[in-house]
């Protein structure tokens, strides 16, 4: 085992000269690509059970980068996913309310 980390340790400093190498999209990508399983988790979480067009329209107006009056995309993204659950999924609210 001891001999393995010495090739690691040994092979480290190629490695990273291979990465920096490499042009930002590709590992841009990769760290995507890395990614996906737990965006996939958030995904079936979100849109599991109630509320699922407010999840779908905060997620999309925080991804879009939305900046009003120097106010990050990620409040405007909670903002107006609230009003579009109030206003689109009555009925999900109704009963949140009733429990």
């Amino acid at each position: 085992m001891d001999s393995l980390s010495l090739v690691f340790a040994l092979l480290a400093p190629t490695l990273t000269r291979f990465m920096l190498a490499t042009p930002e999209a590709f590992v841009l990508a990769l760290g995507g690509i890395a990614m996906l399983k737990a965006l996939q988790q958030a995904f079936v979480t979100a849109f599991a059970t109630k509320f699922t067009f407010g999840a779908l329209v905060t997620f999309v107006v925080t991804i879009s980068g939305l900046d009003l009056f120097n106010i990050h995309a990620a409040f405007w993204g909670i903002l107006f996913g609230y009003a579009a659950s109030r206003l689109m999924e009555r009925g999900d609210h109704a009963s949140a309310a009733g429990q």
